[in-house]
C-alpha cells in the first residue's frame, strides 16, 4: 500500500470515528433529555392518579358512612373510578402479597419492578420496551396497596429509532464526501512527495543534472532543497572524477608518448651500434651523442615526473626566509644556466620574511626561469622581482622570448602540453615545469598567471599571501 492511501485511509477511519462519536454523543444527550422530560411529566400524572384516588375514596367512605372501606367495596370503587380498557395510562393494584387486586387493563409488570418498591420504599421507575413503567407503595384503608401505572412512550422511541435512522443515512453521505475531499487533500499534499521520488529515481538512475522543484517553506520543501544539494554534490564529484580520470588518460598517453620517442632513438643506434661493423668514427661519436642526449631527456623527464608525483605529498618544510637573501641565492645558481645561453638574468627581491619550503620555492623559480632562458633569444633579458604589496608577496618573472598565443595560455599548466614541440624538446623539454610550477603556488595558497603575447615575450605574476617587509 502506497503512502497516500495509507494516510487517506487511516485520516478517513479516524474522520469517521470521530463524527460517529460525535453523534451517538449527541443523540445519547438528546435521548436522555427527552426521556427524562417523559419520566418526571408521567411520574406527575402518576402522582396526580393516585391523589386524586385517595380523595375520592375518602368521599366514598363518607358516602358509605364506614370508618374503613371493605376489599370488596374497595375493588368496586376502583372498577368504578377507572373502568375497563380505557385509554390513557394503564394502573394496576396489587396488596401486600403481590396479588393483584385491580387492573383497568391487562398489564405485564417487569421483573424486578415491584422488589425495587418493597427494598427502597420510594417510587421507581422502568422502561420495557415502548412503555414506561411506575410503581409506588401507597397506604390505603389500612393497609399496603402497591399501585403501578403503565405509560405509552412510543413517541420518544420512535423519534429516537428516527433520529438514529438519519444520523446513520447523513454519516454515510459525510463519509462520501469526506472521502472525496480528503483524497483530494491528500493528493495535493503529497503532490510534491510524488515529485521527490520522481526526482530521485531519475538521480538514482545516472542523471545528477536533475533537480527537483522547491514550493513553499514546509518539511516537504526542505527535503527537496536537502535532495537537490546533495544531486549537485554528487554532480560535483562526478565531474571532478571525470576530469580526474580524463587528466590521469591524457597523462599517461602523453607520457607513453614522451618514453616512446627517447626509447625508441636509444635501441635504434645501440642496434646500428651493435649490428654495423665497418661504422666510422665519426658516425659512432654521432651516435652515442644521440644516444647520451635522449637518455639524459629521459633522465630529466623521470626527475620532473617524480617531482610532480611528490610534490603535494611530502611534509613540507615551513620556515620563515629572507626573500632578499633567498633570491640572491637563486640568481647566483640560474647564472650558470643563463650564461651558457647569453642571457641577461636580473634576480631581485625586496627585503622582507615569507613562510615558505624553501626547496620548492627555489624550484618554483627554477622551472619559471628555464622556461623563459629556453623561449629567449641570446641577448635577452630575464627580469625576477619580488616585492611586498598590501599584505601579499608578489614575484614576477619576465622574458622577451617568443611570447605564448593567447589560445595556449590556459593549457601551458598541464602536465606534458608544450607550445612548440619542436623547440621544446630540442631544448630538452618534458611540458612539466609549469605544472609543477601550478602545484607548489597551489600549496603556498598563491595564485599564477600568465600574461603572453607572440614575439613580445611573457609574464609570469606570482602573488603569496602573508609575509612581512622590514626594508
Amino acid at each position: 500500500m502506497k503512502l497516500w492511501q495509507k494516510v487517506f485511509l487511516y485520516t478517513l477511519i479516524l474522520v469517521m470515528l470521530a463524527v460517529s462519536m460525535t453523534s451517538i454523543l449527541l443523540l445519547k444527550s438528546s435521548f436522555s433529555f427527552a426521556l427524562n422530560q417523559k419520566k418526571q411529566s408521567v411520574y406527575s400524572e402518576h402522582e396526580f392518579l393516585v391523589t386524586s384516588f385517595k380523595s375520592m375514596m375518602i368521599t366514598e367512605r363518607l358516602k358509605e358512612n364506614a370508618i374503613v372501606l371493605e376489599e370488596k367495596k374497595l375493588q368496586k370503587f376502583m372498577e368504578d373510578t377507572f373502568g375497563k380498557n380505557v385509554g390513557g395510562s394503564g394502573i394496576l393494584f396489587c396488596n401486600a402479597q403481590n396479588e393483584q387486586v385491580y387492573s383497568n387493563r391487562e398489564i405485564y409488570v417487569p421483573t424486578g419492578l415491584m422488589e425495587a418498591v418493597r427494598d427502597t420504599g420510594k417510587s421507581y421507575m422502568q422502561v420495557d420496551g415502548y412503555q414506561l413503567y411506575t410503581a409506588s407503595a401507597e397506604s390505603m384503608e389500612g393497609k399496603t396497596y402497591y399501585v403501578v401505572t403503565e405509560s405509552d412512550i412510543s413517541d420518544v422511541m420512535e423519534i429516537h429509532e428516527n433520529m438514529l435512522w438519519q444520523i446513520q443515512i447523513i454519516s454515510m453521505v459525510c463519509a462520501v464526501v469526506i472521502a472525496l475531499i480528503l483524497l483530494v487533500v491528500v493528493k495535493v499534499l503529497l503532490n510534491p512527495l510524488k515529485k521527490i521520488d520522481e526526482g530521485t529515481r531519475s538521480i538514482a538512475q545516472g542523471n545528477y543534472q536533475e533537480r527537483i522543484p522547491e514550493r513553499g517553506h514546509d518539511e516537504l520543501s526542505e527535503l527537496a532543497h536537502n535532495m537537490n544539494a546533495m544531486a549537485e554534490a554528487v554532480e560535483i564529484n562526478v565531474r571532478a572524477l571525470e576530469h580526474v580520470a580524463e587528466d590521469r588518460k591524457h597523462f599517461i598517453d602523453n607520457l607513453s608518448h614522451e618514453m616512446k620517442t627517447p626509447l625508441t632513438s636509444i635501441l635504434g643506434f645501440s642496434d646500428l651500434l651493435q649490428i654495423k661493423k665497418d661504422i666510422t668514427e665519426e658516425n659512432r661519436i654521432e651516435y652515442a651523442g644521440i644516444i647520451k642526449s635522449e637518455a639524459t631527456r629521459m633522465r630529466t623527464l623521470s626527475g620532473k615526473l617524480m617531482e610532480l608525483i611528490t610534490v603535494g605529498e611530502t611534509n613540507l618544510d615551513w620556515k620563515q626566509e629572507d626573500m632578499k637573501e633567498l633570491f640572491s641565492e637563486i640568481g647566483t645558481s640560474l647564472k650558470v644556466i643563463t650564461d651558457n645561453r647569453n642571457v641577461n638574468l636580473v634576480c631581485q627581491s625586496e627585503q622582507g620574511n615569507l613562510w615558505v619550503d624553501r626547496e620548492l620555492f627555489k624550484s618554483l623559480l627554477y622551472n619559471l626561469v628555464d622556461n623563459a632562458v629556453k623561449a629567449s633569444k641570446k641577448g635577452s633579458k630575464i627580469q625576477v622581482e619580488g616585492n611586498f604589496i598590501d599584505g601579499q608577496f608578489c614575484i614576477e618573472v619576465s622574458d622577451e622570448g617568443v611570447g605564448i598565443p593567447q589560445e595556449e595560455i590556459e593549457k601551458i599548466t598541464q602536465a606534458f602540453y608544450m607550445v612548440d614541440k619542436a623547440r621544446s624538446r630540442a631544448n630538452g623539454g618534458a611540458g612539466l615545469g609549469l605544472a609543477l610550477c601550478k602545484e607548489i603556488v597551489s600549496l603556498h595558497q598563491g595564485n599564477m598567471k600568465f600574461e603572453s603575447h607572440p614575439g613580445q615575450g611573457t609574464r609570469v605574476l606570482i602573488s603569496m599571501k602573508g609575509g612581512s617587509s622590514y626594508a
